[in-house]
């Protein structure tokens, strides 16, 4: 269940974090400008780069070849680093932006940030798609609830960052701004054109054999690449807590004064929740997601067969007190799976590896105890045989002659659950 959670949640998030702190820095420069209009850009890039994002997902997916995934975010890749080289000159080398609105600053701004959105707008409308997709039609299923609720907080979390990374920025002084856009800017700069290079290597536009021994390490460990983005955003607290303490305004008296640095130092704890959050994220983007692609071994299913019309399998078998799973192959060709453990004394428990919640997906063993693949509801071996919840589905079965024998009419009869 934790791992179902995880596998949505983390992507989510970095997407938002990767789309949104740039972003928010980006608008903390504008409103230091001071002028209405560079605000207004981004919230009309906003609008239009939600409703474009979501058009060309429903095209994506309603269609087959008319949008590949990689051609379309390489596109807006390439146009992002034009509009990101463009904005980063004028912020820097154009003096008096605060005085008179710049049309090629508010233009490059527009297109950062509609392709920004339109790349991981891609992204992140597909996961709830694949999830839906992944459900064959089972809505009304816990995992599909865990799933959904993973991708959504995933969402909230990239935002809840970014708005408190947004806050630390905001205290910064215009300079010091400056440089932390910049930082974050460089660091995308590099995923985008490393992103850029491997879907041209793909499509054959550049030679594969001169670069492939560069990029293999990179394309085999990309997911370290979002550890590049969260080392620029911890420049926003470095950059703060760095920061001098306000100089003392002309005329103003010792109790104003106090009142100005004390605003100052608060502004400090937005630079702390900045960290703490980047604590969280790379925990999550590290031991979070090496745990949810957690595989655990499951024992493999041994292969038996009815003589008429039952199933004998030897006592001895499950004297050992583990696991032990088997599979019998249906009259329609479908492998009904199916368990047996000894509880204790001469119980047994017998049922199908699968339960009426989570479907065919198994269980395993663990510290004595029967885990459920999928949602990780742990059973104990006593329970087994016992219909409800999470349970496996209950086999009938006898002991006859030193054997656990079941009707092959039993397996037969639940078929339809491993189609």
């Amino acid at each position: 269940m934790l791992q179902a959670f995880l596998l949505q949640f983390i992507p989510a998030m970095v997407q938002g974090v990767t789309l949104a702190i740039p972003l928010g820095i980006l608008l903390a420069v504008f409103l230091r400008l001071d002028l209405p209009e560079y605000k207004n850009t981004l919230k009309r890039a906003l609008y239009w780069g939600f409703w474009l994002s979501l058009f060309f997902v429903v095209v994506k997916v309603g269609t087959r070849d008319a949008i590949t995934r990689e051609g379309f975010e390489a596109l807006t890749i390439v146009i992002a680093i034009v509009a990101e080289v463009v904005l980063l000159v004028m912020l820097f080398f154009k003096r008096d932006l605060s005085k008179k609105v710049n049309k090629v600053v508010t233009m490059s701004a527009f297109v950062l940030a509609i392709m920004f959105i339109l790349f991981h707008g891609m992204e992140l409308w597909l996961m709830p798609y694949q999830i839906f997709i992944g459900a064959t039609g089972k809505y009304m299923t816990l995992n599909f609830l865990i799933e959904n609720l993973g991708f959504l907080t995933g969402i909230l979390f990239g935002l809840l960052s970014a708005a408190v990374t947004y806050e630390a920025a905001a205290a910064l002084n215009y300079k010091r701004l400056l440089f932390v856009f910049f930082v974050q800017i460089i660091a995308l700069f590099i995923e985008q054109i490393l992103y850029a290079i491997r879907v041209a290597m793909a499509r054959q536009f550049l030679p594969s054999g001169s670069l492939i021994k560069v990029m293999a390490p990179i394309i085999n460990n990309q997911d370290v690449l979002v550890f590049v983005i969260y080392a620029a955003v911890l420049f926003v607290p470095l950059t703060l807590f760095s920061q001098p303490k306000p100089q003392r305004p002309e005329g103003s008296n010792p109790a104003e004064y106090r009142r100005i640095v004390a605003n100052a130092k608060s502004k400090r704890r937005w630079g702390v929740g900045t960290v703490v959050l980047l604590i969280i994220m790379t925990c999550l983007s590290s031991f979070g997601w090496s745990y949810a692609n957690h595989k655990e071994q499951i024992v493999p299913a041994v292969q038996v067969q009815a003589q008429n019309g039952r199933i004998a399998i030897d006592l001895n078998e499950f004297a050992d007190g583990h696991l032990h799973r088997y599979t019998y192959r249906g009259s329609g060709g479908e492998g009904v799976r199916f368990i047996v453990i000894l509880k204790g004394g001469s119980a047994y428990g017998v049922g199908l590896d699968a339960c009426e919640v989570c479907g065919p997906t198994g269980y395993y063993e663990k510290d004595g105890q029967v885990v459920c693949k999928l949602c990780d509801v742990v059973m104990n071996k006593a329970t087994i045989g016992v219909k409800g919840g999470c349970n496996p589905i209950p086999v009938k079965y006898t002991i006859e002659g030193g054997k656990l024998v079941i009707d092959a009419n039993e397996l037969e009869a639940n078929r339809k659950v491993f189609r």
